[in-house]
């Protein structure tokens, strides 16, 4: 039996989860097109994640660990009211594609805010088909693997199932209740654990520094953070496009269906450096700046 290898089944992971990121994200394809003009390599470094159910959490990590892609360190929000922990391939090599997984905080919400989390969990979870992904992950863990076409076949389950909100739209009520607390949480609600953002690294992507490809892209119309976290020169620096605002559906109290804006999707863009003079390429992540990147994607209070 021909099993794929952890890291050809990440690899269609990455490439079907980006493309559907792409699909809904026109800043993310407008970057690529730009990149690709400019004779530029295209590194993925990693894709972000917020889910407010721990039983999905748990089963997200238990797939991602067929993508050869374990937990290692972990990271608190508490301002945003996010406890946080990456999906690594293990080892030296800081290119590999990674995973920031954002859990919400629920502990951290008031009682009328936590009561109205766990509900919309308890009618996303009552609509999540997850027979096939379960049935496709249980041969996977018996046999060490999977072929190509059951590899392929759980990466789109996963992607279509599991990165998703499936189910009726999440209720007005609960996207304000949610959000006077926390914009980003109210902005994971609102999503589903797809991606919130996709990462493009700087000097895979043909610039000099962050410094110039901000700058190219905000001359080409990009609407960015209003800065760059960490200084030059240190083992980590990062910025992001704005979310666009995007209207979503959400059930009203009289049981009918309306939109309101909120924002969602954004693109990052990350430059490494190594740890220590001499030393290897930062691997990781750093709280202090991803707290700033999740202003790219919070929705506000009272949205319409």
């Amino acid at each position: 039996m021909n099993l794929l290898s952890a890291e050809a089944l990440r690899q269609r992971f990455v490439a079907t989860a980006t493309q559907r990121f792409a699909d809904n994200v026109p800043d993310f394809a407008r970057l690529q097109t730009m990149i690709a003009e400019r004779g530029g390599k295209f590194l993925n470094d990693h894709g972000a994640i917020r889910v407010a159910d721990p039983a999905l959490t748990a089963l997200f990590v238990r797939v991602a660990k067929q993508f050869g892609l374990q937990r290692e360190l972990t990271y608190s929000f508490p301002s945003k009211k996010l406890e946080s922990f990456d999906l690594q391939v293990l080892g030296d090599d800081p290119h590999q594609f990674k995973i920031f997984v954002s859990e919400v905080d629920r502990a951290a919400f008031s009682d009328a805010a936590r009561a109205a989390i766990e509900q919309d969990c308890q009618t996303t979870a009552a609509a999540r088909e997850l027979d096939t992904l379960m049935a496709l992950l249980e041969k996977a863990e018996r046999d060490g693997g999977l072929n190509a076409d059951d590899g392929q076949a759980l990466v789109s389950e996963f992607v279509s199932q599991v990165m998703s909100r499936p189910g009726p739209p999440i209720r007005r009520s609960t996207l304000n209740t949610v959000a006077a607390e926390s914009g980003e949480a109210a902005s994971a609600l609102a999503l589903g654990p797809d991606f919130n953002h996709v990462t493009i690294d700087v000097c895979a992507a043909g610039f000099d520094d962050i410094e110039s490809m901000t700058g190219t892209m905000q001359a080409a119309g990009f609407r960015m953070l209003p800065g760059i976290q960490g200084a030059p020169g240190t083992k980590l620096r990062q910025t992001a496009t704005l979310a666009a605002t995007m209207e979503t559906p959400v059930l009203e109290v009289d049981g009918t269906t309306g939109t309101a804006q909120t924002e969602k999707q954004f693109v990052e863009i990350i430059e490494r450096g190594p740890e220590q003079a001499g030393g290897p390429v930062f691997r990781n992540f750093l709280a202090a700046n991803a707290e700033k990147i999740f202003d790219a994607a919070s929705t506000k209070a009272g949205v319409d």
